[in-house]
């Protein structure tokens, strides 16, 4: 299979879903790309920055249309540090996006689904 993408080119995605660390995930021609700092939903300008038979990574140039869930980040470290790589998201989605991770993980090892609750909210400025 030829690769649909070339490293250091760009192009403009729409991001379908998120992965296991936050990470944006889009498709071209069925080949999959990881995007930081992503949000499913979006649509994005992104450079690839690496490529292999199966994937590729790529970073943002540009937000074309911003997700809803993004939110302004309130850390000046955050791009640098690597602590936490989903701040840009809000605090209720990435409850949402840690269920899901969590689902995906054990339907696929279960013979019998469950169905994993909601995570728990944390920190009283949380609380609706």
């Amino acid at each position: 299979m030829e690769i649909p993408v070339k490293k250091n080119e760009e192009y403009i995605v729409d991001i379908i879903d998120n992965g296991f660390q936050g990470e944006g995930i889009a498709k071209i021609e069925n080949y999959t790309i990881f995007v930081n700092g992503a949000i499913k939903g979006e649509k994005v300008k992104i450079l690839i920055l690496k490529t292999t038979t199966s994937y590729a990574f790529a970073k943002i140039l540009e937000i074309i249309n911003a997700s809803n869930d993004r939110k302004q980040v309130d850390c000046l470290s955050y791009s640098r540090c690597g602590g936490c790589n989903i701040r840009h998201i809000d605090y209720l989605k990435t409850l949402e996006l840690k269920r899901e991770s969590v689902q995906n993980l054990v339907n696929k090892e279960l013979k019998e689904k469950i169905k994993v609750q909601d995570t728990v909210r944390h920190g009283k400025s949380f609380l609706l």
